[in-house]
C-alpha cells in the first residue's frame, strides 16, 4: 500500500487572542519542557519550605512575575470580567498541561494542594 503526502495549509487565527498567544508561548517548544520542569521544581521547593504543597494559585504566583497577569497581557478589547475568565482558563490549562507531562500531580476540583510529579517523566520529554 503506497502512502501519499497531503499538504495542509497552516492554521491561522482569524482574530488575535492575547491569552491564547501567551499559552502557546508557555507550552510551545522550546519553552514547554523547561516550563514544566520549572513547575516541578517550584512544587518541590514549596513542599521543602512549607511542609505542604502550594495551592494552584500559589504555585503559579511563585513561578511567574509579575503575579498580576492582566497587567502583562494586553487585551483592552474585552471587558475586565471576560479578561478574568480568560485568565482563569489559561491558568487551568497550564496546570492540566503540566499534569499530563507528569511535572505535577493535581486534580482540579478535588485537590487543594499541588504535589510534585515525577522527574523521570520529565527526563523523557524531548528538549528543544
Amino acid at each position: 500500500m503506497a502512502t501519499q503526502l497531503v499538504e495542509v495549509e497552516p492554521f491561522r487565527m482569524a482574530v488575535r487572542d492575547p491569552f491564547l498567544e501567551v499559552l502557546i508561548r508557555l507550552v510551545g517548544e522550546p519553552n514547554g519542557a523547561p516550563t514544566a520542569l520549572h513547575a516541578y521544581e517550584a512544587t518541590c521547593a514549596w513542599w521543602d519550605e512549607h511542609a505542604e504543597g502550594p495551592t494552584a494559585d500559589e504555585l503559579l504566583d511563585s513561578m511567574f512575575e509579575p503575579t498580576d497577569w492582566l497587567a502583562v497581557i494586553d487585551d483592552r478589547k474585552r471587558p475586565l470580567s471576560a479578561q478574568s475568565a480568560q485568565l482563569q482558563l489559561l491558568r487551568d490549562w497550564l496546570l492540566l498541561y503540566w499534569c499530563r507531562l507528569g511535572a505535577i500531580s493535581f486534580v482540579a476540583g478535588v485537590d487543594i494542594v499541588v504535589r510534585p510529579g515525577s522527574p523521570a517523566l520529565l527526563a523523557a520529554e524531548p528538549r528543544g
